[in-house]
């Protein structure tokens, strides 16, 4: 028990990589989305689906099927927490193998998930798996022994919820930032 909440593997609440395949083989000759490391804003979960490829220029490395609700967790390098909670994905979409693609089960929210992977619980966890060489990482085994809390399903909403507004705040203040930035580069130029 973590403070009085059950602690349990992340595969038992996850599919991790249920569905991996070639882009050819799925979109046939055209272009895809490919979601590589790079894509996914550290620390932020922005994912920027603009990298698109023709299938047979497609790296070894676009093999992983993901679909709306499904979490990516960059196993190079998780210390930089390159996370993201997919929504909204465009039709064509592969992720490198870069990433673990956790797909909830029943017991668990994706949010929920989301959220914890930049906990320092988890961080310490993952950072304690990482190997030493030029691009530490960790392995599919490795997210499939994480030990995550689980607390009530309701419990996992009113977090997920709390988080979600957090999140409207901080991109209405990134908003405002990005307008006051252009006002200041006016009135510079025109000095």
């Amino acid at each position: 028990m973590l403070n009085g909440v059950k602690k349990i593997k992340l595969s038992e609440v996850c599919e991790i990589n249920k569905k991996t395949s070639e882009p050819e083989k799925l979109f046939g000759k055209s272009e895809f989305v490919y979601i590589d490391i790079s894509s996914v804003e550290n620390g932020t979960g922005h994912i920027n689906f603009e990298n698109k490829i023709l299938t047979q220029d497609a790296p070894s490395r676009a093999r992983r099927v993901i679909q709306n609700n499904d979490v990516l967790l960059s196993t190079v390098r998780p210390n930089l927490k390159a996370f993201a909670y997919i929504k909204n994905l465009p039709e064509k979409t592969l992720a490198s193998t870069g990433f673990a693609v956790l797909t909830a089960k029943n017991a668990v929210l994706p949010g929920f998930i989301f959220g914890l992977l930049f906990s320092d619980y988890l961080q310490h966890q993952m950072i304690g798996k990482m190997g030493k060489g030029a691009y530490p990482s960790i392995n599919q085994d490795d997210v499939e022994q994480l030990i995550i809390p689980l607390p009530s399903i309701e419990i996992q909403e009113r977090l997920v919820a709390q988080a979600e507004k957090e999140q409207e705040i901080i991109n209405t203040n990134r908003a405002v930032i990005e307008i006051m930035e252009k006002k200041i580069e006016e009135v510079l130029s025109t000095i």
